[in-house]
């Protein structure tokens, strides 16, 4: 644990820390962003502690010099095939604090991140379990850059909507402890949460909250074949668990439906982009690759329905 203030180190201590936040360790490129993910947590504003376990499905050199440079991090070995949402359960598990914090091994928090995160659960309602917010380009060096950003979040930059909310990031969210007093392991464990734990959440009664204030900065600088086949495999994932396997004729019918995705998330992206500041011109700027995401996007999904997940969301990173 490190108290925030002074970035100090807290690990004798006996009480939990207030948060604890999970990563999964399985970026292959840009896979020293992590390094500057946990400089950032010990540059944060407050008084509150925290404590980091990393689930490493790597154990490379960068493992090593997070055991060496971060000893206030607790790195969990995994094998490597593990996904990432069973690294992220596997997180969990070593977990004491009272709020659960995820985000990923590229993504850089603001110096007022876990504060923020306080202040969102204490003006929060108390039947709200979980808060997130924002999430700002990190790397806008190119218009490659933008297209890989604005694919994935261009629904959460900023501004998001203030206060209750059915919908938050899930590299930039964060839950009370007792959200997962009842929720089975395989609810965690057979997808990204925010579509297997989200709705079984909202579903028991439970609200989520957002506020502009959580502050998060996506930092993967992709290269052009790395994004195409993690939109493909991300996709193939979605298709192939979206309905049972022997309901053939909604497959089926979702395969089909599946060539019109390309304008209408193009459609949907603009439309995104006009709320946001400059959103526009970084999507103009986005828009030639973008045409080949979306396209990418579909084939995804015609061969998760036609197919099935298969194994993409082990390849997912």
């Amino acid at each position: 644990m490190v108290t925030i203030a002074s970035g100090g180190d807290d690990r004798n201590s006996n009480r939990p820390p207030l948060f604890s936040i999970i990563i999964g360790l399985v970026s292959t490129e840009d896979k020293r962003r992590v390094l500057q993910t946990l400089e950032a947590l010990r540059q944060q504003d407050g008084q509150a502690t925290y404590e980091v376990v990393i689930a490493d499905r790597r154990s490379d050199d960068v493992s090593r010099e997070i055991s060496t440079n971060f000893p206030e991090v607790r790195l969990i070995a995994q094998p490597p095939e593990t996904d990432l949402p069973q690294l992220r359960t596997a997180a969990l598990a070593a977990t004491r604090g009272e709020f659960i914090v995820v985000t990923e091994d590229h993504c850089v928090p603001t110096h007022g991140w876990l504060a923020a995160i306080a202040e969102a659960f204490a003006g929060a309602p108390p039947s709200a379990v979980a808060v997130g917010g924002c999430v700002e380009n990190g790397v806008a060096d190119t218009a490659l850059d933008w297209a890989t950003f604005l694919c994935e979040y261009s629904f959460f930059l900023p501004p998001v909507a203030e206060g209750s909310s059915t919908v938050l990031p899930g590299m930039n969210v964060a839950y009370r402890r007792r959200a997962f007093e009842k929720i089975d392991n395989s609810v965690l464990t057979r997808g990204f949460w925010e579509t297997t734990l989200h709705p079984v959440l909202l579903a028991a009664g439970h609200t989520f909250f957002s506020s502009n204030r959580i502050r998060l900065l996506h930092s993967k600088k992709f290269s052009l074949g790395l994004f195409l086949r993690q939109r493909y495999l991300y996709s193939q994932y979605f298709a192939g668990i979206r309905f049972a396997r022997r309901e053939y004729l909604r497959r089926a019918a979702a395969c089909l439906a599946s060539v019109l995705l390309p304008p209408l998330l193009l459609l949907r992206m603009a439309r995104q982009a006009r709320t946001k500041h400059d959103g526009i011109k970084h999507f103009m700027a986005a828009l030639p690759y973008l045409c080949l995401f979306v396209v990418v996007w579909a084939v995804g999904e015609m061969r998760g329905y036609a197919l099935g997940a298969g194994s993409a969301l082990a390849e997912i990173e």
